[in-house]
């Protein structure tokens, strides 16, 4: 079974306060965000009364996740080869969506210096 768009937000706010160094805050009316050592890995808002969240992507990750699931498009308002909008639906689990926000957080984690890094950053990068 899919997850609601309630439970899309609940969940990733969730996972995304729970990784290290990581801080989910409220930067314009209508739009958060989850950023590590001052760089986004998340943002989410609400668009024509749903909501959406965007993350960071490899490229071909990206577009291999927009064949395999519908509720995968393009990053709204980013950057469209590096990041992905993630919407409620069937086929989107909170297993998925996990996975979608920890590897967002590595691969944002992963262009930060190691002097930088927050404590515990090992654990998600080799």
């Amino acid at each position: 079974m899919g997850i609601d768009h309630h439970r899309l937000y609940a969940e990733t706010t969730e996972l995304s306060e729970s990784l290290p160094g990581a801080e989910v805050y409220s930067f314009t009316p209508g739009w958060e965000a989850a950023r590590v050592c001052g760089k986004w890995f998340m943002l989410t808002t609400v668009l024509k009364e749903e909501r959406i969240v965007i993350l960071k992507a490899a490229p071909e990750d990206a577009m291999a996740l927009r064949q395999m699931y519908r509720e995968i498009t393009t990053g709204y308002h980013m950057n469209k080869r590096h990041w992905i909008t993630v919407r409620a639906g069937g086929g989107m689990s909170a297993e998925l969506l996990r996975e979608l926000v920890t590897d967002s957080y590595r691969a944002v984690l992963g262009t930060i210096p190691r002097s930088r890094r927050p404590l515990g950053w090992e654990r998600y990068l080799a």
